[in-house]
Order: C-alpha cells, then sequence, then structure tokens
C-alpha cells in the first residue's frame, strides 16, 4: 500500500507536507491536480487534492480545505494512506475552527488508520496534533508531554530531521507554561539545532527563545530583533498560528517593562487577527493579554468586558487552561475594586486551579492571589473563609522557585526568572547571610554563629537584634510579596537560636556546582566554572576568607592538572596558555613556569621560556625576597645555554 501510494506521489510529482517541499505555490498545486484528474485514477487525484488543502490549510482557509478533503473521504478506498491523511487535515480544520471535540475524534480515527496500515508519518502528524491542537488548550499537560514525546519518538525514528521540531515545540511550551523555565530552555537548544533558518519552525524557535528572556532593564533590546525575525516569516509565511503568537510575544515584552502603550498596541493587533481568521483557539488567550494590559493601564471596565469574552470562549472551547487563568485575573481585578462579584469569581478560579492541577498559576500569579487570601483569611463568612483557606493550602503546597547564584567573580541572585537587585542583597546583609548559610552544613546555622561570623563586635543584645533583622531582610528579600507573618516563607525557617535555609529543586549556586566539579576531577567543567574569586564585593569579611583561599586552591590546582595533562598529551600550545592563565591568578606559582617554560621549548620559542623564568625570578624577589627553586633554576639554565 506504502509503494502505490508513493508511486502515485511520484506521478503527479509532489508530497504531501509543505516542509518536504517548499517551492510549491497553491497555483501549481492547483495545476497538479487538474493534471491528476485528466487521468482519472483517484489515487493520484486524492495525493494532489491532500497537497492543495494543505496550503490552504497553512494559509487559514478552513473552508477551502474541508471542501478539499471531503473528497479525498469520498473516493479514496476505506484503508488508505490518503484517507488517514485527510481525517487528520479534519482534524485540524474543526480544531482551528472552535470544534475540539470533533478535532479530537478525527485524530483518533486516523491514528487508528495509521497503526493499522503502519502509517508511521501520519502517526507522528497525528500525536503532534492531538498534543498542541486538544490536549494543550485544555490544559492537560501531562497527556500534552506523553503525546508530544512519542510524537518525537516516531520522528526520530523516521529521521525527520527538521520536522523535529514540531513536538520539541510542543513540549517546550508546556514547560514554559507551567514555569518550568530550565526545562523548557534545555528544549530550545535542542530546535535550534533542527530549525532551518527563515523556515516556520525558525518563526516559532524565535518567539520560544525570546519568551524564555528573563525581565530585565535591557529586555526589549534583547528581544525585538528575534520577535522582528519572527514576525518576518510570520508574514511571508502566512502561517495563523505564528502571526498571532509573534504579537503575543511583544504584547508580553512590553507589559514587562511596563511600556503599556505599546503592548495594548500589540494585544490589539492579536486579538484583530484571531477575529480576522477566525481563530477562536487563540482568541481566547489574545482577550487575555489584552484585559491583562487594559487591567495595568487603569481602564478596568474594558479589561472586565475582555475577562468575560474570554471566557465565553473558553468554556465553549472546553479550553480549561485559559478559562482558570481568565478567572484568576477577574478575581483579582474585581478585589481589588471591592467589588460584591470578587468572591464568587475567586471560588470558581480556586476551583478550577485544584480541580485541573494548575496549583502553578499560584506562584506565577501570586502578587494577585496573596492579597486575596491575606484580606479574607480570617473572614467571619464560613463560605469565604473556607474558600480561602483551601486557596492557601494549595498555596503552601506551589513548590518555591528555584534559586540561581553566583558568588565566583561577582555576587548576584535570581529567583527563579526574577533578578534580585544589589541594593535588596545588601539591604540588612540579607543576601551575605543567604551565602554563609549557602557555605554551612546542613544550610542551617545558630544565631550565635551567624553573629560570631557577621557581627563579632556586638555585644549579646546587639547581635541577637542583628540576627532577627538579618533573617527578617533575607525572608523579605527571598519572598517579598509574603503580607504577614501568617504566612510562612518556603525558603527560610527561623526560630529564636537557630535559621534553616529551604534550598528548592532545581537550585543553581555556582560554588556547589565548583566544588562537586572538583570532587569528580573534572578540572576542565571547574575551570571553566570559576569565574574569579569568592565574593570581591566581601573581600574583608573575615569568615569569607578561608573559603576565598580554598575555593582559589582548587582552581589552581586545576589549572596545573590541565597543564599537565595537556603536555602529556603532546598539546604544548594548549599547555603553555593554562600555564598563563594560572601566573595570572598567583605570579608565584613555580610549577606553573615550569610546565609553560616546557611547552615553550617544545614549541620552539626560547624567548618565551626564558621570559616567564626572569618575570617569577623578579616577583619572588620584590615580594618574597626569595629565589626561584633550584631545579627551576636549573632548567632556566639549560634553556639559557640551549642544551634542551
Amino acid at each position: 500500500m506504502t509503494d502505490d501510494l508513493n508511486e502515485a506521489r511520484n506521478e503527479v510529482g509532489l508530497t504531501l507536507e509543505p516542509s518536504r517541499d517548499s517551492a510549491i505555490t497553491i497555483s501549481s498545486a492547483a495545476q497538479l491536480l487538474k493534471q491528476a484528474r485528466s487521468h482519472s485514477d483517484p489515487e493520484p487525484i486524492c495525493v494532489a487534492l491532500i497537497r492543495l488543502a494543505h496550503l490552504h490549510f497553512r494559509q487559514g482557509r478552513y473552508h477551502q480545505t474541508r471542501s478539499l478533503v471531503e473528497e479525498v473521504l469520498r473516493d479514496a478506498p476505506t484503508e488508505s494512506l490518503t484517507r488517514c491523511d485527510a481525517l487528520r487535515m479534519l482534524g485540524n480544520c474543526a480544531a482551528e475552527m472552535g470544534n475540539p471535540e470533533a478535532a479530537e475524534n478525527y485524530y483518533h480515527q486516523a491514528i487508528d488508520l495509521a497503526h493499522e496500515l503502519d502509517y508511521r508519518y501520519a502517526l507522528y502528524k497525528c500525536l503532534h496534533s492531538l498534543a498542541t491542537n486538544i490536549y494543550w488548550p485544555r490544559g492537560q499537560f501531562n497527556l500534552t508531554l506523553a503525546a508530544a514525546k512519542e510524537a518525537l519518538a516516531q520522528a526520530q525514528k523516521l529521521n525527520l530531521g527538521e520536522e523535529l521540531w514540531f513536538p520539541l515545540s510542543d513540549i517546550a511550551w508546556v514547560y514554559w507554561s507551567t514555569g518550568q523555565l530550565h526545562l523548557a530552555s534545555e528544549i530550545a537548544d535542542q530546535m535550534e539545532k533542527v530549525v532551518v533558518p527563515g523556515t516556520l519552525g525558525d518563526g516559532f524557535y524565535c518567539c520560544l527563545r525570546a519568551g524564555l528572556s528573563h525581565p530585565s532593564p535591557d529586555l526589549l533590546q534583547k528581544v525585538l530583533p528575534i520577535y522582528d525575525r519572527a514576525r518576518s516569516i510570520a508574514e511571508t509565511s502566512g502561517d495563523p498560528g505564528l502571526n498571532v503568537e509573534v504579537r503575543l510575544g511583544l504584547c508580553r515584552a512590553h507589559r514587562l517593562v511596563k511600556d503599556l502603550p505599546v503592548a495594548a498596541d500589540w494585544a490589539e493587533d492579536a486579538v484583530d487577527v484571531t477575529v480576522r481568521m477566525k481563530y477562536r483557539q487563540f482568541q481566547a488567550l489574545a482577550l487575555i493579554e489584552r484585559g491583562r494590559v487594559l487591567n495595568e493601564m487603569g481602564d478596568v471596565a474594558r479589561s472586565e468586558v475582555d475577562f468575560l469574552a474570554a471566557i465565553e470562549i473558553s468554556s465553549e472551547l472546553k479550553a480549561e487552561f485559559d478559562l482558570t487563568r481568565a478567572s484568576l485575573y477577574l478575581a483579582a481585578l474585581y478585589s481589588t475594586q471591592h467589588r460584591p462579584e470578587a468572591q464568587a469569581e475567586w471560588t470558581r478560579a480556586t476551583g478550577l486551579i485544584q480541580d485541573h492541577g494548575f496549583e502553578f498559576l499560584l506562584e506565577q500569579e501570586r502578587s494577585l492571589v496573596l492579597p486575596w487570601i491575606a484580606e479574607t483569611l480570617d473572614s467571619t463568612d464560613p463560605v469565604i473563609a473556607r474558600s480561602t483557606a483551601s486557596l492557601f493550602q494549595s498555596l503552601l503546597l506551589v513548590p518555591p522557585a528555584p534559586i540561581t547564584l553566583q558568588t565566583l567573580g561577582g555576587f548576584s541572585l535570581q529567583i527563579g526568572s526574577t533578578i534580585i537587585s544589589k541594593e535588596n542583597l545588601r539591604q540588612r546583609r540579607a543576601g551575605e547571610l543567604l551565602v554563609l548559610l549557602l557555605s554551612s552544613p546542613g544550610y542551617a546555622l545558630s544565631s550565635d554563629q551567624v553573629t560570631e561570623c557577621m557581627c563579632p563586635e556586638k555585644d549579646p543584645k546587639a547581635a541577637l537584634d542583628f540576627f532577627h533583622h538579618a533573617t527578617s531582610a533575607l525572608r523579605r528579600l527571598l519572598e517579598p510579596d509574603l503580607p504577614d507573618r501568617r504566612f510562612p516563607c518556603r525558603y527560610l525557617e527561623v526560630d529564636e537560636e537557630r535559621v534553616w535555609l529551604l534550598l528548592p529543586a532545581g537550585s543553581t549556586i555556582d560554588i556547589q556546582e565548583f566544588e562537586t566539579a572538583v570532587k569528580q576531577k573534572n578540572w576542565q567543567k571547574a575551570v571553566n566554572l570559576y569565574a574569579g574569586e569568592f565574593l570581591p564585593t566581601l573581600r574583608y569579611a573575615e569568615w569569607t576568607i578561608p573559603i576565598r583561599q580554598h575555593l582559589s586552591d582548587q582552581y589552581e590546582s586545576g589549572l596545573l592538572t590541565l597543564a599537565e595533562t595537556k603536555l602529556k598529551q603532546n598539546d604544548p600550545a594548549s599547555c603553555l596558555d593554562l600555564s598563563r592563565q594560572t601566573l595570572l591568578h598567583n605570579p608565584w606559582q613555580e610549577r606553573a613556569v615550569e610546565l609553560g617554560m616546557r611547552a615553550a621549548i617544545q614549541l620552539g620559542d626560547r624567548t618565551a621560556a626564558l621570559q616567564m623564568y626572569q618575570r617569577l625570578e623578579k616577583v619572588l624577589a620584590k615580594e618574597l625576597g626569595i629565589a626561584p627553586q633550584k631545579e627551576l633554576q636549573q632548567l632556566y639554565a639549560a634553556v639559557k645555554k640551549r642544551s634542551l
């Protein structure tokens, strides 16, 4: 059966997917269909119909697409590959036209037929379509991942190359939507390796990569060129999904930097595109983004209209994730306006979050959720108290965002996607206490240990006050949106005499990564991780000195070990570079000079060998009043006499 269809494809000179033959146009595909009809052979006609239908689908012409594939279903044999393709395309049309139940039914029919015919390419495409068009909008993220990963496995077995981006994109957007940005970034790296510049895959990759950029003052400078590239691809291809995604991405980027008028323009444009293309699957999402911008601009009335419209569309499409988000934003809007509808909307949003496992939204939208809980947690109304308590318990179960801490060569802290300012790090020495805890066994210290390290000169009462002020400041640093002490910090436990740091899964601490690389004797990784001395801004804090020296010594050992290895491997150029790197770190290091001299000799550069020794001799004489060791003097004499 497969050979017969391939013969039919060859006869009309085409393949089924634009990604495999991007040169063909709608007019040329229509001409090929006309030629196929002239032969009256149903198989080539069905192949040509499928190809033309796919091109119309890519332009958002869903009625034309459906008409063409319905002709295939009428004329194709019951057990044929073209029937399988036609069922999948009917599913795509139904999904884009707002009928997910019909779409899911068509996909499953196509999957059953693909299994029966061993049509693995169609199986891969159907799994991708299920993931992106059915499971993801519903917020069925586990099913999305399962379908996308199986689609990826099928695509890899078929050696589809560039087409791997389809399931990779599904996987990445699940991770992005659920706040697992480090996993999304890993998948984006895989996408980058397979997409072809200028193609549809490249456009979606650009949107993903830009969407993963962390908020910062220079965010727009980083992402606008990426979105410009994606927008150019979207306009050239005419793909409705990419056209909407580019506009939504630009809206989010401008909203994050508080450039709200421009954000509103992009949101408006996104809504217009979805309405013009009758792209209801994205219309609710566009309305939510516009509603968020309008709310931040103070246009509460129009914001409410958008959220209500998004709720109506999402309910109709059973798009539970968009429905939950729209309900959450509407609830927050009502509560800030002290509207009586707030309680009912919060109850609905809470129920949706808990019913569908969307607790990660509570982490992403803590600034909206926490004020409501703080206001109503002690309510005398039993209905309100019960609903708020349920929401509060859900919030407590949400794992905190991971910490990313740099202490080598600088001092910076990032919590999730939020970069903590240097001013906040210095506030009551909260940042210093954080690093002290991370450097301590079990991430725990007594109040006496904290004060002995950080303020040894204070009397006991002042030292205890310092301890409480520092731990309170660290609590605010790690979770600044906690309203009051009723809300426990998920990163920190404190009592009168002790403090514990609770490090979340997925956290990245540079000194820990460095120490692990050293223990594993992965010297190259250790050297790469060492960006400079430990906590240079706290160079004179006494507790940092032994840690700084220990890390410095390990770095130096790593450089010397690598240099020795390179020399043994007959790679004198690398050995010489590493020796010089060691001497920049420690100009007294005699072993580095010896290795560097031997490497220079192998390279035939006697001058470099002599200069290395002479610089060492001057440094040791000036700073320590000693001469280089005898073995090194002998090596220098031999080089000078040209006996080596």
